[in-house]
């Protein structure tokens, strides 16, 4: 390559980090300009605290701007602008802005998976295998042509591992994808709609269980997305209950779904196509016990019917 590219970076929680790290590591590639989220309250004490995007560019002494991303105050003669987990909307006149275009990072095998939540979702579906994609960023979310995807198997990672393991595939490639598409050895693809999968923001209430529908295999992998939150938890006496560890049984004939019921001093729950080992579970407001402690001091836990 005859000159670094010179690139802006935008992106804001700890998935962005290795693309960040890896740009920035590039003698070939000059980030001008990192763009991220403002400083927020987080957590039970609400401490003001900075995205970790902006703690690592400041560590590298790169200049970072926190307000919101316009053509304004986006670095000019730019090559490309990287995107990972920013967290605004980009508007047209800043994608027409960089010489070979916006590229963004995102976390599955587009066009499967569009949306806030890729990795939950696909641990969800049951997928075999995902990976990352990097796109040109268009008006409309996630619908951009296709630069490259690189795929990883699935196997019984939590959302967090998954997350880890996507991110750092994500960033050792991003600057290879970059020098690729500006000596015109990528060309961008249109992505497949008939294939076109979305998926939303995960809410709290994803995590509760319907026991009348939800199969085991599937508790099994909510378990996995929603590791992080909102986890998987059902309602005991009119109140929240978290399943924080269990396994899959066996079915024991005329139980309900729902029904909590011990043998030889294991507690289980019926699903609607067998049973669930409650290790660990977690009221509302109270300390991780273990099911068995649970359910010795809450006498009426063993043959109550959760909902």
């Amino acid at each position: 390559m005859s000159k670094k590219l010179k690139i802006a970076f935008a992106g804001t929680p700890d998935f962005a980090l290795p693309s960040l790290e890896n740009l920035f590591a590039d003698s070939e590639i000059t980030i001008e300009k990192v763009f991220t989220q403002p400083d927020r309250p987080v957590g039970r004490g609400q401490k003001i605290a900075s995205p970790p995007v902006k703690i690592l560019a400041e560590k590298f002494h790169l200049p970072v701007e926190q307000n919101k991303l316009t053509a304004a105050n986006l670095p000019e003669d730019l090559d490309f602008l990287a995107v990972v987990a920013f967290g605004q909307i980009l508007p047209s006149e800043i994608l027409a802005l960089p010489r070979f275009g916006c590229v963004n990072l995102h976390a599955s095998l587009l066009p499967k998976f569009r949306g806030a939540s890729p990795i939950q979702s696909a641990i969800l579906a049951g997928e075999q295998k995902t990976g990352v994609s990097f796109q040109k960023i268009s008006v409309k979310l996630d619908v951009g042509d296709l630069f490259a995807s690189f795929t990883i198997p699935l196997k019984n990672e939590t959302s967090s591992e998954l997350a880890v393991k996507l991110a750092v595939l994500g960033g050792a490639k991003f600057p290879e994808v970059l020098k690729k598409i500006a000596a015109g050895e990528i060309i961008a693809i249109p992505q497949d709609e008939t294939a076109a999968t979305h998926c939303s923001k995960i809410q709290k209430a994803d995590g509760q269980v319907d026991w009348q529908k939800d199969s085991t295999d599937l508790l099994l992998r909510k378990a996995r997305a929603f590791f992080d939150w909102p986890g998987v938890w059902t309602i005991f006496a009119k109140q929240n209950l978290k399943l924080v560890e269990f396994t899959a049984a066996q079915k024991f004939p005329g139980k309900k779904p729902g029904e909590v019921f011990a043998s030889e001093k294991h507690i289980f729950v019926a699903t609607r196509d067998a049973s669930l080992e409650l290790r660990k579970v977690q009221l509302a407001g109270k300390k991780v016990l273990e099911a068995v402690d649970f359910a010795r001091g809450n006498v009426k836990f063993v043959g109550s019917l959760l909902e």
